[in-house]
């Protein structure tokens, strides 16, 4: 299980940049539907995982955050070179959707620390937890990544 649970993760943050999309030059679009199927496969995957098996959700926690953390830094590498092609309006609101989703992955991470110190007590709610946090992320990486018309 931990296997099949750990390759959804790294699968999913993968995913979230795997092609390109109209109309905002050089940033790369997830395939909203696939993305959105395999974060809730992770999602269902990581909350079934017992208090028992906490080290083996931790690592699986650890490794999707990294997969995000280098998809993040790809994406404003991507928004950077496009930068001269998108108009005002679309660079900030690029800035704020960006900024956005550095926030929640604060929040995300913020979550993953309660969830590594989470007790036999509270393990459940610190899963629920950073499944909530994981969400906010995942919306906030669509809301980047959705296709921009607004170009010049």
């Amino acid at each position: 299980m931990l296997l099949a649970a750990t390759l959804m993760m790294v699968t999913t943050a993968t995913s979230w940049a795997q092609s390109t999309t109209e109309g905002t030059p050089n940033i790369k679009q997830p395939d909203q539907e696939n993305v959105s199927a395999q974060m809730r496969d992770t999602w269902e995957a990581f909350k079934n995982f017992s208090v028992e098996q906490k080290n083996e959700a931790v690592e699986m926690a650890r490794r999707a955050l990294a997969n995000l953390d280098e998809e993040i830094d790809e994406a404003q590498k991507e928004i950077d070179r496009g930068w001269q092609n998108l108009s005002q309006e679309a660079r900030l609101e690029k800035q704020e959707t960006l900024s956005e989703l550095k926030d929640e992955r604060e929040e995300l991470q913020a979550e993953y620390q309660e969830l590594q110190a989470a007790s036999d007590d509270n393990w459940e709610e610190a899963k629920r937890r950073f499944g909530s946090a994981w969400q906010s992320t995942k919306q906030a990486w669509r809301d980047l990544t959705a296709p921009n018309p607004d170009t010049e």
